[in-house]
């Protein structure tokens, strides 16, 4: 298995002194009442994507479908308004493949819309069979009808778990994930490449592009060489190769913030090793951001990562050593070489947690996630375009007990849609669904 060492193959950098001033004051918006999903039990919405008839696909996790400790796929299609009447809604207790049914804990993570209309999933599956008793990563093919067109898993001999999936331009997908390394007995970061049908990549790059090595075709395992790895979020950049963003342990053995390239074929980029340990990433030798790790006295992971329009990136995540609180949401922008543009903490003085971001057509930045007041809120944060990470407007969503927002994107008419959880009077979560106007003023 490939397993680059990131010990001698990271640019660590000091801790820069981006923007830490007092983060603008969350306040409570007037929302109108807003549109939840579920039954008896616990339900949660993973990601939430928009569909070519400009309705939505929720994706999420129920325990509601068998009304037992098993969790399984959901899948909610609404309307362009946010509802369900005469559309399908599907709780998948069991799939079309007998040897891949939903029997015990599933765990859907992301959701991404293909160009027929048809739906890629990933999450973690648990193989309760005799030769099994652990997760593994899982890639769903949804048809645009909601029936399933593939289910497929990848997994080594412990618990591997899929957090993210992104589309590549063969139409194969991207996978981000963690896989459990038993020879240190710890968790490496773990990417995989899919082909269109799910089946993996090949390392023959005169066949689909090749990625991985021989040993190991259509993965990559990168150990932190510490302690517990994981890649969060994963996608394609525009010259073909990955840009992966996660959480590694380092000497200090906190978790760290990191995002880091790979080749089109899953290799580390090379470079002159007067570069790597080089506090200054200003100006890389090479000219290609290799490895950006953030580096603070205490937590931080990031957990998502997005190409800009600038060729750069944007990184959000979550710090324990910054800002005002306990755990703070932070920010950060990179650029194209590799070095820190600015950065930014927000949050109030408890805890706030950002789960992702995206860059909107006006050049800003859509964050979701959550901020600590009497409970736990949804708060959805809008970054000016063209600036240092300033706040153009924030909102919060206060259902009376805890509530997350998971996942958050554009819409077509400029505005915003958000799934997650709301924790309601009967003691159990519901998937939420809130649509947004692009002044963040709440719709449904």
């Amino acid at each position: 298995m490939l397993r680059p060492t990131l010990i001698s193959c990271i640019l660590t950098i000091l801790l820069f002194t981006g923007c830490e001033e007092s983060p603008t004051e969350v306040e409570a918006s007037g929302a109108v009442a807003y549109t939840t999903f579920g039954g008896s039990f616990d339900d949660e919405g993973a990601a939430v994507v928009q569909t070519s008839d400009g309705g939505y696909l929720i994706v999420g996790n129920s325990y509601s479908g068998t009304g037992t400790s098993l969790t399984d796929l959901y899948a909610i299609k609404t309307d362009a308004g946010g509802d369900t009447t005469a559309i399908s809604t599907q709780i998948f207790s069991d799939m079309t493949d007998a040897t891949e049914d939903v029997t015990s804990f599933d765990l859907v993570s992301d959701v991404k819309v293909l160009a027929d209309g048809s739906y890629i999933l990933v999450g973690s599956k648990y193989d309760g069979t005799a030769t099994g008793n652990n997760y593994d990563v899982w890639l769903v093919k949804l048809t645009a009808e909601l029936t399933v067109d593939f289910s497929k898993t990848y997994g080594s001999t412990g618990n591997d778990f899929g957090y993210s999936v992104s589309l590549c331009d063969d139409n194969g997908f991207i996978i981000a994930g963690k896989t459990y390394n038993s020879a240190n007995q710890n968790y490496d970061m773990w990417i995989l490449k899919a082909l269109s049908t799910g089946l993996l990549a090949t390392a023959d790059s005169d066949t689909d592009g090749g990625f991985g090595d021989p040993g190991t075709p259509g993965q990559v395992a990168i150990d932190g060489g510490v302690g517990n790895d994981a890649a969060y979020s994963a996608s394609q950049t525009d010259d073909g190769g990955f840009i992966i963003a996660g959480e590694v342990r380092t000497a200090g053995g906190n978790a760290d913030m990191i995002v880091l390239r790979l080749n089109p074929d899953g290799t580390l980029p090379s470079a002159p090793s007067a570069e790597f340990g080089n506090t200054d990433l200003s100006n890389p030798a090479d000219g290609h951001l290799d490895a950006y790790i953030k580096t603070l006295s205490l937590d931080e992971s990031a957990k998502f990562v997005q190409e800009t329009s600038d060729g750069g990136f944007i990184l959000v995540g979550n710090t324990f050593s910054g800002g005002s609180g306990q755990s703070d949401i932070y920010i950060v922008k990179v650029s194209d070489s590799g070095g820190p543009v600015w950065d930014r903490y927000i949050g109030s003085n408890r805890n706030d947690f950002a789960n992702s971001i995206q860059q909107t057509t006006d050049g800003g930045f859509i964050l979701t996630g959550s901020t600590y007041t009497s409970s736990s809120d949804i708060l959805v944060t809008k970054i000016f375009p063209n600036s240092q990470g300033e706040v153009e407007w924030q909102y919060t969503m206060d259902g009376g007990y805890d509530d997350v927002g998971n996942y958050i994107s554009q819409t077509s008419d400029g505005g915003y849609i958000l799934t997650g959880s709301t924790y309601t009077s009967d003691g159990m979560n519901d998937v939420i669904l809130i649509k947004l106007a692009a002044n963040g003023s709440q719709e449904f």
